[in-house]
């Protein structure tokens, strides 16, 4: 069995990963936790991130060269196995699935972790701006065309 030991720089970009994975998921945690009635939040979502994070690291010193396809594999496992997660946070009532937008955001958390640890950064921080505007947005919008379309249906009691 080899070791492998990291160089200073190795090391700081590793840590630095991880804590930048961390802080962009924790609005998206903090955002489910206080607007959701979702038991997931500040745990679940910074740990997918920084786990994504380093499954990708560790794939890209793992596979190179001849091997390095198989990052591809570490990726879809990731995503499959996040997914497995998020399914946990869909509850179903009657008619009504609840937790959706969560699992999603499980999902997309995962992928800014993903995002960081490849270093492109700038997709992560825009991924996860973008999550919170349509976790925060896309309610308000949602209620507005539900509202719209009940006052634009005739009324049941007219012939």
């Amino acid at each position: 069995m080899t070791f492998v030991t990291l160089g200073w720089h190795d090391l700081r970009v590793l840590l630095l990963s991880i804590v930048a994975s961390y802080l962009l998921a924790v609005p998206l945690g903090w955002e489910r936790k206080a607007k959701s009635t979702a038991y997931v939040g500040l745990r679940v979502f910074p740990l997918v991130a920084v786990s994504s994070c380093v499954y990708v690291i560790l794939a890209q010193h793992v596979f190179t060269g001849a091997d390095s396809k198989e990052q591809s594999d570490v990726l879809q496992g990731l995503m499959t196995g996040i997914g497995f997660i998020g399914a946990g946070a869909i509850v179903k009532e009657a008619d009504e699935a609840h937790g959706v937008a969560t699992a999603a955001a499980i999902w997309t958390t995962a992928a800014i972790g993903a995002a960081v640890g490849y270093a492109y950064w700038a997709l992560a921080v825009a991924l996860c701006l973008v999550s919170l505007v349509i976790l925060d947005v896309m309610p308000w919008v949602g209620g507005h065309a539900r509202r719209t379309i009940k006052a634009l249906r005739p009324s049941a009691k007219e012939p």
